[in-house]
Formats: structure tokens, sequence, C-alpha cells
């Protein structure tokens, strides 16, 4: 979600949390510089992977994962850090409790953010300004990556491993639907009609396309890779699938267009990819690599265009453009 600046001096500003050096880190788009770093975790031990910004632009809360990726986290924390994205400086923390590993994250339309607590097999909504947790939502599996509907009123999570996604009414707070999947899924993105969902398979190289009316799979599309992030660009027009081949360490930024899946290319910006985030103009996407570098990529030649933005340290993984 985007900030409304009310200046003449305002600027678009690119947010992406940095595990490895625990930073939600800014960057002017224009120049390519950091404009602000803050700290928000503990290094080695409690790492952000994702961020949602409150519904006035002011603040990002980030989730506090724990000390490694999933499946070896074996130090689960239980902190969401709150951003000053003003001054780039951590406030403080929201204490979650018993509520552990917290991950994937989202603010709705009525500004409550959304949070999984992966362990405890449930999502979080979190109230901003009393910073404290509102409700939850079981889910019966443990939760990890979830994408909200562009009309604000469904949430999709994945379950890594277990063969379902989980469908939640936003404003009813309960689970109203499942899709069933061939064995799993890794991150779901939906489309900017809401007519579809995209869903990477958890350990194939395949892309599931989901009708959201019917919560049934329509379309499977190979991959040069396992899948890590499906993401549509807000025009419609194309969809990409950050994927990597663990065994070689190569990774890939691979470009369809929309509507039929036809391969526009594929990029591979040498570094294990993660979140995409579409530039204004809709040419263009950034994405965060394993590496720390953050890529333009140009859509319909599936070429880089620009390689100056490059993170405080390794693995940038979530990214937001917001306007400050």
């Amino acid at each position: 979600m985007a900030a409304t600046a009310t200046n003449s001096n305002a600027r678009q500003t690119l947010l992406v949390t940095v595990r490895d050096s625990v930073s939600l880190c800014a960057f002017d788009l224009a120049t390519g510089e950091t404009v602000g770093i803050a700290k928000t975790g503990e290094e080695g031990v409690s790492k952000p992977h994702e961020f949602a910004v409150t519904k006035d632009g002011r603040r990002a809360f980030t989730s506090i994962y724990g000390n490694r990726g999933y499946g070896t986290n074996d130090k689960p924390d239980k902190r969401l850090g709150i951003v000053d994205l003003a001054t780039m400086t951590t406030e403080g923390y929201v204490d979650l409790d018993l509520y552990r590993a917290p991950h994937g994250m989202t603010t709705d339309r009525d500004g409550m953010i959304w949070v999984t607590a992966e362990l405890n097999r449930c999502a979080l909504v979190i109230d901003p300004d009393a910073r404290k947790i509102h409700r939850s939502v079981w889910m019966e599996a443990p939760v990890h990556f979830l994408a909200q509907s562009h009309d604000g009123a469904r949430l999709y999570f994945s379950h890594k491993e277990i063969p379902f996604v989980s469908v939640v009414d936003i404003a009813r707070r309960q689970v109203t639907g499942r899709v069933m999947l061939p064995i799993g899924s890794q991150a779901l993105w939906v489309s900017p009609d809401d007519q579809w969902l995209y869903v990477g398979d958890f350990n194939r190289p395949l892309l599931h396309v989901v009708d959201c009316e019917s919560n049934t799979i329509v379309r499977t599309v190979k991959l040069k890779a396992i899948p890590g992030w499906p993401y549509a660009t807000p025009d419609g027009r194309y969809v990409i699938v950050t994927t990597y081949d663990e065994p070689n360490d190569k990774g890939y930024v691979e470009i369809f267009r929309a509507d039929d899946f036809s391969l526009v290319g594929i990029v591979e910006p040498g570094a294990e990819p993660f979140h995409s985030v579409a530039t204004d103009d809709g040419a263009h996407i950034y994405v965060a690599l394993a590496d720390g570098r953050i890529p333009k990529i140009a859509l319909e030649t599936a070429t880089i265009a620009e390689d100056r933005i490059k993170a405080n340290g390794r693995g940038a993984e979530k990214l937001l453009v917001v306007t400050r």
C-alpha cells in the first residue's frame, strides 16, 4: 500500500527487508541512493522477512521470523518490528506472546494488519494503533505466505507442504473455503481483476492458476525451476515468477504474458530471486535477490535495465514502493 504524499518534494521510495543485516532499508528510486536504514531484529538471531505499511503510510510493521528459513528455523521469534518511515528508525516491537514465527504480512482496507503465525497454525489480526493482537484466525495447518484480493474482500494463505490454500473472508475473520492442490504451495498472488490466484507449486517447477470463483485449478504452467514468488503487474499484462534451481544455485525471473501465458523471456539475475514489484510505467519490475542486489528488469525484453541498487547485506526479501 502506497503512502499518499502531500508536498511537492515527495519522492518514490523502495522499501526492502534485508535478513542478514536485520534491516528495513529505503532507497530513493530516482537516484538509487540509500535514504534510510532501520534495524529491526537481532543479527544472527532474529531476522525480519516481510513487512506491511500502515494505511496512513507512516509506519511499517516487520515480521521477525527467527534465526533461519522455513524448516530450519529452530529459534522462532514472536515479535513484529515497528518502523517510523519518516525517520527510518525502529520505535519498538509488538510482542505476540505465545504466537511464534510471524512471516507473511498485509494491510487490509480497514487498516488492520494481518500476519501469519506459522507455528500456531493461524493468522493474527493486529491493530496497528493499539499495537496489540485484535483477533486470531485458525487455519488447521502451519501457515507461511499470504495474498490479498485487490477488492479487499479475501485473503489466501499458503501452507507450504500441506496440499491446500485457505481462503479467508476478511470482514468475517474466518476461513470460508479451500483450494485443493496436488502437493503443496509456495507463495501466491491474486490477479488485478481478482479473477485468478497464482500459486507456486511446493517442490516442482509448476505454477497453478486458480479460478477464484470456484477455487479450483484451471491451468498449470511449466517453469524452468522451483517457484518462489509469483507476481502480476497492476496493469494485468504480465505474470512474473521468481524461481530457483537450488542444486545448481541458479536463480531465474520468468516473465509471461498474462492473457495466454506465452513466455516473454527468462532473466538470470545471478542469485536467488525473491519478491518483485512493478514500476509506475508498468514496463519494469524490481526484484530482490539473495545477494542483496535489487535489479530493475525490462519486462518486454526480459533484460536487466539497471543494477545499481544494493542493500546493506545479503537476503533482500520483500519489496514495496511508497511515496513519501
